[in-house]
């Protein structure tokens, strides 16, 4: 017989086919999802409108710009909160899930609060990260100062304090021009490295050395002192303190900003509370003091008083932005009596400079408002408006006047015989540098931009100019531009929110890291020459180069060496 189909199939068979034959129903989606779904997506639509027109704000943009690297930190933590938001949707982890990674997330917090410490911001306003053991920079100064084993003060002998033609006197050197001349620096430190003379903790604060003679002198925080000292500048032993009892506050760093200014056997020293002193350069008393302000907590600026005193013609000149009239104040050098205050401007973080232009001696102060110069009885001349970073007007940078070793064509006359001379500002915050024609009309004076660039924005540090192109950091990144137009030329050398001097034709870099470098002040391409290792920790206070002695510190330490010269 032919074969047949079977009748009978296996309870297997039967399962397979029931399996494959049967229609598997639809599960419905929730009516409140159906519903929720256009609404979710409208909230999405005008969230995301009212951030484009909220971003598209002046005062927005000025937020974003200030937070500078935070922006970097903000949008990693905003895409891992997505993440965890859309994990939990769409994984939908069991409550035991949920429960376990949240106690390990409260423990993971816990205990890096234990490991580590925030201690301070750079420049760019990411936290310094440190271990929650090391040594605070007060306790390191503590100890340094009461160890035994600390060299004594000594007596100094008068001629200890005479000037030589090495000094650096003031925040920049002479003229506050940030140029050192006197002396030729050699290039190659594998072979000639330079020689560390002493290294030691000092307070806490922002300000650099003045240099003259064989002495070195600084201001610290010390305790609740606001302290001007003065150090032995080849061995680092301390020959006088003196202490004012005041204390500048900030998640910044706490201390003050200045740089003294030795002139005529004083020091004239500016506290960021305000306080103006004047001491004996040699034995350490104090002559007078004044306070610039009626109400520091009212009238002083958020980072602190950071401009350095200017001693010009038996005045020492401050730039408070102290209220109506009082931008600008002058007071005796011998006496600390007012002369004169003048300005209706709002203070910034610049010092002020004295400088010849247009054949009349002026006293410039870049605060709040922009370039403003004064006479030197204090009646304003002129005033160029630059606003940087909105009400915060944060403008650091010194203005640099341009002579014709800088800059072809930095003065003359015009058509009709009135002359004029030019001078380059700078700042950060994405504002960037201009070109400034300033003229002279018999009375009249007038101020012009030539060009503006956003090649070069120097932010926390100054610039130098050398042979028609100007040399700064950018956010960070050495950048040199072309003065006829303001082009960048290169940038490149990542060294942070650091500080530059001018040594000839050479730039002498200290990185915000504390290391210190050679560059070679050329357009042609940049090329770094030296490295070595100064200081340990994040460094914002400004070099002091006497001629071969580099003194350097910040809010930790302080140190010497001797730089090889050829």
């Amino acid at each position: 017989m032919p074969n047949q189909p079977s009748t009978f199939e296996s309870p297997q068979t039967l399962v397979a086919t029931d399996a494959a034959n049967s229609v598997v129903p639809c599960k419905r989606c929730p009516l409140w999802k159906i519903l929720g779904m256009p609404i979710v997506i409208g909230l999405a639509l005008s969230f995301a409108v009212s951030l484009g027109k909220w971003l598209q704000e002046e005062q927005s943009r000025l937020l974003f710009i200030g937070l500078d690297g935070m922006c970097f930190y903000l949008a990693i933590g905003f895409v891992a909160l997505i993440a965890v938001v859309l994990s939990i949707v769409y994984l939908r982890p069991s409550k035991r899930t949920l429960a376990i990674t949240g106690v390990l997330i409260v423990m993971a917090c816990f205990g890096s609060s234990k490991l580590f410490r925030i201690d301070g911001y750079y420049g760019n306003r990411t936290p310094r990260i440190a271990w929650r053991w090391t040594p605070e920079a007060e306790l390191q100064i503590k100890t340094y100062l009461t160890s035994k084993t600390r060299i004594e003060r000594i007596p100094v002998p008068i001629d200890f304090y005479t000037p030589s033609g090495n000094d650096f006197p003031e925040l920049l050197g002479k003229d506050r021009m940030a140029k050192v001349n006197n002396v030729e620096l050699a290039t190659n430190w594998k072979l000639q490295p330079p020689t560390l003379l002493w290294r030691h903790p000092v307070g806490l604060g922002w300000s650099s050395f003045a240099v003259v003679g064989d002495a070195a002198v600084s201001l610290e925080q010390r305790d609740e002192n606001e302290c001007v000292v003065c150090y032995e500048v080849r061995t680092g032993v301390e020959l006088w303190c003196h202490s004012e009892l005041t204390r500048f506050k900030h998640e910044y760093g706490d201390g003050p900003r200045s740089t003294p200014t030795i002139r005529d056997g004083r020091v004239f020293s500016m506290g960021a509370t305000g306080v103006l002193t004047c001491i004996d350069f040699k034995s350490g008393e104090l002559v007078w003091k004044q306070s610039v302000f009626t109400d520091a907590k009212s009238q002083n600026l958020p980072f602190g008083m950071s401009g350095s005193p200017l001693v010009f013609q038996g005045m020492v000149i401050v730039t408070p932005g102290a209220g109506v009239g009082a931008s600008a104040i002058a007071y005796s050098t011998d006496t600390g009596s007012e002369i004169w205050r003048s300005g209706d401007d709002q203070a910034s973080y610049a010092s002020p400079v004295a400088a010849t232009l247009c054949g009349q001696m002026q006293i410039l102060s870049f605060d709040g408002a922009g370039l403003q110069s004064y006479a030197t009885d204090g009646k304003t001349l002129w005033l160029q408006p630059w606003v940087t970073q909105g009400e915060s007007r944060v403008n650091v940078a010194q203005p640099m006047v341009l002579g014709p070793d800088e800059i072809d064509q930095s003065a003359g006359t015009d058509d009709s015989g009135n002359p004029w001379a030019k001078v380059l500002i700078s700042s950060g915050y994405d504002k960037g540098t201009a070109l400034l024609k300033i003229t002279r009309a018999g009375k009249d004076w007038f101020s012009e931009i030539i060009w503006e660039s956003k090649q070069l924005k120097s932010k926390l540090s100054n610039f130098v100019v050398y042979q028609n192109y100007a040399y700064g950091l950018d956010n960070g990144l050495l950048t040199c531009i072309d003065l006829k137009d303001g082009e960048r030329v290169w940038k490149r050398g990542r060294y942070g929110h650091g500080k530059l001097l001018l040594v000839k034709d050479i730039l002498l870099i200290q990185a915000e890291s504390g290391e210190i470098l050679l560059v070679a002040a050329t357009p042609d391409a940049h090329t770094e020459l030296a490295k070595s290792e100064a200081l340990s920790s994040k460094t914002w206070n400004n070099l002091a180069l006497a001629g071969d002695v580099l003194v350097v510190r910040n809010d930790r330490e302080a140190a010497a060496f001797t730089l090889p010269a050829k």
